[in-house]
């Protein structure tokens, strides 16, 4: 079975949801070629957030993307998104809202494949890995 679910249930910070919707469809199906995946994506408001990131890291304050990855073997997972911190952060990174959404998205997918960011050197090489992929990821 594959099913994606995408569902924005925040108001703050408005984006292009079917390109995204677009832009997942392809990196699960073209690029990461899953047969078989039940994923959710949640956009949600930075008060939401910051609570999930509370209650699953104890970390204070809202973050740009929480992954929960409940099956590695048949790719069950949740992806929780923060428009208003990516768009912060697309702004002081001089990029699109929509540019730094994709980036969630691979960078969701790359911790339901395995990649971790604890440390530095995992950080280095799972931002080398989302840079890969955004440049081969079709626009739209």
């Amino acid at each position: 079975m594959k099913l994606l679910s995408m569902r924005d249930h925040q108001r703050a910070v408005s984006f292009d949801s079917r390109a995204m919707r677009r832009r997942m469809l392809w990196l699960l199906d073209d690029y990461f070629v899953w047969p078989h995946y039940e994923i959710g994506v949640h956009f949600v408001s930075v008060k939401k957030m910051a609570v999930l990131n509370f209650e699953h890291l104890q970390h204070f304050g809202p973050t740009d993307i929480l992954t929960f990855n409940y099956s590695k073997k048949l790719r069950q997972g949740e992806l929780f998104i923060c428009p208003k911190v990516a768009s912060d952060n697309a702004n002081q990174h001089g990029i699109t809202l929509e540019q730094e959404l994709t980036r969630y998205l691979v960078h969701g997918l790359l911790h339901m494949i395995g990649y971790d960011d604890k440390k530095p050197v995992d950080q280095k090489n799972m931002k080398r890995e989302e840079n890969r992929i955004l440049k081969i990821l079709p626009d739209g």
